[in-house]
């Protein structure tokens, strides 16, 4: 009777997770414990039907054996997806790997149990031979199966206390109660100790704290309007990238009377190669720093929350193009119309400009970290390193002629894109505004002639050339790009605002710049593709993958094979491609 009731009471959670789970679609976790407790309901119940008691009663035990057995299949892998989805990790190859090795130890189980079992007679079983079929050759596996599941709890729950808080020792209560339970079952079974099997309880642990969490989790995220409080609110769409420092989702926020917006969800996840509480100072810092500046020419963040530990951005999505593929058009032989460039660089110099105003240094300007939308704005994105004007930097090395060139993350004392660093940045100075502007006078460079700036003689040499389509507006820009990229930094422009008066003659020299139309016919398949997906009335998962991986036919004169920033073959977008190189200290 006690399996019985069990087995009614794992059939009832199983429902009621189902039902919860058709009703909000992005909270793929009750899925799993659905399909957890419907197995355990399952395994609980073919125990109790097959007992002492029961076999009397029932003249053909084998179909109920064998019914029994099937859950050693899907049970291992919904266990273990419930316990990854509540502690938010990432499935990773290994993980991968971990699911199959269940999957195919199941499977070999089931086999064998089966083989074992249709062998043997219809009627007039003794409990010993339900053991004996029961058991099988798979036995040793089975149990080294179970336990590898409640270690797999236990360990990953153990080492995200820190992170994950009251959702991580949850967890970890449940997998050593779970433990210990299978230790008496072992026990049992091996024949040291005596007292009758209670395999089914296994599951009460695993499952009644999963749910118990789960539910907490969902009542936070449905009391009140506070959206710290919960993620839920976002309903994630696909991932746009991921980079040491989180992953990035497009999401939609949803609401009430149909309501609904495109964002950007950015989650921090764990990071390998830097202390935790470092890379939390840093991605808050980067939500509290971008928050507080309100500009046209800045990527607005909406929320920054928490849940048990994990913390998400919620961010202004942004359509349109990465500047970086401007410049990789550049590298691969086009040129772009002058008046494009200068309208860029001002653009962004405007917001740079009341970011310095405000007392931030965005220490991180490069190509990548520049957006322009499709409607003609462009975006300074991707304040994860910036600082305070006053406030105190990370300790600098002097140690310019060991600097690494490439995109990598090291741990040191410089921050930072070192190709974008000026001289006295490289040589151990702290960062400034001044290191801002030049930076942004080395992506000028790049959309002018495809390549960063060389200075390693000291002084810069700008490339021979000529633009036939406005030589007295070139002139004038070559001019202004010596002065923003001039060695010694007394020589440089004093401020964003010195070098958007700069920038002024040559604007007048060009034709007005119609950005948005440029932006439009030279990404057009983008451009069309990024309208179909806002015209999308309540977007789902599915309508936005399909949408984002559909070919469509490139339009004349579109070079198709260019970059996508979203889609399921996409670089990591804007906010995730800011590769910080660190030079460690000699």
């Amino acid at each position: 009777m006690l399996h019985l009731a069990l087995a009614g009471a794992f059939l009832v959670l199983a429902l009621v997770h189902s039902v919860t789970w058709a009703a909000v679609r992005t909270q793929r976790v009750q899925l799993w414990l659905a399909s957890s407790f419907l197995g355990f309901a399952v395994l609980t119940f073919t125990i109790g039907l097959t007992s002492r008691e029961a076999s009397a009663m029932i003249a053909d035990t084998r179909p109920w054996l064998i019914l029994g057995v099937l859950p050693s299949i899907p049970l291992p892998y919904t266990l273990l997806r419930v316990v990854w989805s509540l502690l938010d990790l990432p499935l990773t190859l290994w993980r991968r790997v971990m699911l199959g090795v269940a999957l195919a130890f199941g499977t070999v189980r089931v086999v064998d149990v089966s083989w074992s079992v249709l062998s043997l007679p219809a009627a007039g079983l003794t409990s010993e031979q339900l053991t004996h079929a029961t058991a099988g050759l798979s036995l040793p596996l089975f149990w080294l199966l179970a336990t590898c599941v409640a270690g797999t709890w236990a360990v990953e729950a153990a080492r995200l206390l820190k992170r994950r808080g009251a959702m991580a020792v949850a967890v970890l209560a449940a997998a050593l109660v779970a433990l210990v339970l299978l230790s008496r079952e072992l026990a049992i079974d091996a024949g040291w100790l005596p007292g009758p099997s209670l395999f089914a309880l296994v599951g009460l642990p695993f499952l009644l704290f999963a749910s118990t969490a789960l539910a907490i989790l969902t009542a936070r995220s449905l009391r009140g309007a506070d959206l710290g409080t919960g993620i839920h609110r976002y309903r994630r769409l696909t991932r746009l990238g991921r980079g040491g420092m989180g992953e990035v989702w497009l999401a939609v926020r949803t609401g009430r009377a149909g309501f609904h917006r495109l964002v950007v969800l950015k989650r921090m996840l764990d990071e390998k190669h830097e202390e935790p509480e470092v890379m939390l100072h840093r991605f808050i810092g980067e939500a509290r720093t971008a928050a507080r500046l309100h500009h046209p020419n800045i990527v607005s963040v909406y929320d920054l929350g928490q849940i048990d530990g994990g913390w998400f951005i919620v961010m202004e999505y942004l359509s349109g193009v990465n500047v970086l593929e401007l410049v990789r058009r550049v590298q691969k032989g086009g040129t772009l119309p002058l008046e494009v460039i200068v309208e860029l660089c001002q653009q962004a110099l405007r917001g740079l400009d009341y970011a310095h105003e405000h007392g931030v240094i965005h220490r991180d300007i490069s190509a990548d970290n520049l957006v322009v939308s499709f409607d003609g704005v462009v975006k300074v994105v991707d304040f994860g390193i910036a600082h305070g004007s006053g406030e105190a930097q990370e300790r600098v090395t002097p140690s310019a002629a060991s600097l690494p060139t490439t995109r990598l993350t090291q741990v040191g004392g410089i921050i930072g894109k070192v190709p974008y660093m000026p001289p006295e940045r490289l040589e151990g100075a702290e960062a400034t505004i001044s290191g801002d502007l030049f930076a942004l006078g080395c992506v000028l460079h790049e959309l002018l002639f495809g390549r960063l700036p060389d200075l390693s003689t000291g002084r810069l040499q700008l490339p021979q050339g000529e633009r036939p389509d406005a030589p007295a507006a070139y002139a004038l820009l070559r001019n202004v790009l010596a002065t923003a990229l001039h060695p010694a930094q007394a020589r440089r422009y004093a401020d964003a605002r010195a070098f958007q008066r700069g920038l002024e003659p040559v604007r007048q020299a060009l034709p007005a710049a119609e950005l948005t139309g440029w932006l439009r016919e030279n990404f057009a398949e983008r451009w069309t593709r990024e309208r179909q997906l806002s015209e999308l009335g309540d977007p789902t998962p599915a309508e936005v993958e399909a949408l984002l991986t559909r070919e469509l036919a490139a339009a004349p004169g579109v070079d198709s094979g260019t970059t996508r920033i979203i889609g399921a073959k996409a670089a990591p977008p804007i906010e995730e491609q800011t590769t910080r190189l660190i030079q460690r200290p000699r």
